[in-house]
């Protein structure tokens, strides 16, 4: 489902009376891939999935390096998951969730307060073709060892990402079916959000990912 072509604008006077930011879903997006492009990352494979019964809204999409052959081995998938009462508040402004529950006879603390909008934006980085057999299970620490150490090095401060290794068993071979790394940033969305180093840590570690194919067996 593809995003509207227009994006909302805020109420100038509830800013004006000191009202907080308050994005939309739209805005975040767009913001997202802008800040992706900018920082030189290929993106495809947008979507935007809407829940009708209940307003959620998830986002997600595919950054690469720029070159390469089709398919790509190495690339990041983006995502992030938008409430479903931060859809209503986007739409209908912060404080009318109230009439969700009540109407406008009955005193709320709600319509004194403005909401406190957040998300988080989640990257899983293929680190590897699945499909890989594994001769000897002693060999997975090694690899998640190695592929932290090297992806580190893209890493701002204590934000360093988790490494998942996916298995199966068919009879006596061990396959590997999937080998990613992961990483997620908690977005307080009360003031536009800096999306830089959400990019730039992508691009970084993008750079990084080839380097596993010297380094591992696959």
């Amino acid at each position: 489902m593809s995003a509207p072509d227009e994006r909302p604008e805020h109420d100038p006077e509830l800013e004006a009376d000191g009202g907080s930011y308050f994005p939309t879903y739209e805005e975040l997006a767009s913001d997202l891939l802008e800040s992706l492009e900018a920082n030189g990352l290929v993106v495809h494979d947008v979507r935007h999935e809407l829940e009708p019964g209940t307003g959620e809204r998830r986002f997600e999409c595919v950054a690469r390096l720029p070159g390469g052959d089709s398919p790509h081995r190495y690339h990041a998938t983006l995502h992030f998951h938008w409430d479903a009462l931060l859809t209503y508040a986007s739409a209908y402004g912060p404080g009318a969730e109230c009439d969700l529950y009540h109407g406008d006879d009955v005193p709320c603390p709600h319509r004194e307060g403005r909401p406190q909008p957040f998300t988080e934006i989640v990257v899983e980085y293929t680190l590897g073709d699945g499909g890989y057999q594994l001769r000897d299970l002693s060999e997975v620490p090694h690899w998640i060892e190695t592929a932290r150490q090297l992806l580190e090095k893209a890493a701002a401060g204590d934000d360093r990402p988790a490494v998942h290794i996916g298995l199966s068993w068919q009879g006596d071979t061990t396959l590997v079916e999937r080998f990613v790394a992961e990483s997620s940033w908690y977005l307080e969305l009360d003031e536009p959000p800096d999306l830089g180093p959400v990019s730039r840590q992508v691009t970084a570690t993008l750079r990084l990912t080839p380097g596993l194919a010297d380094r591992l067996p696959f």
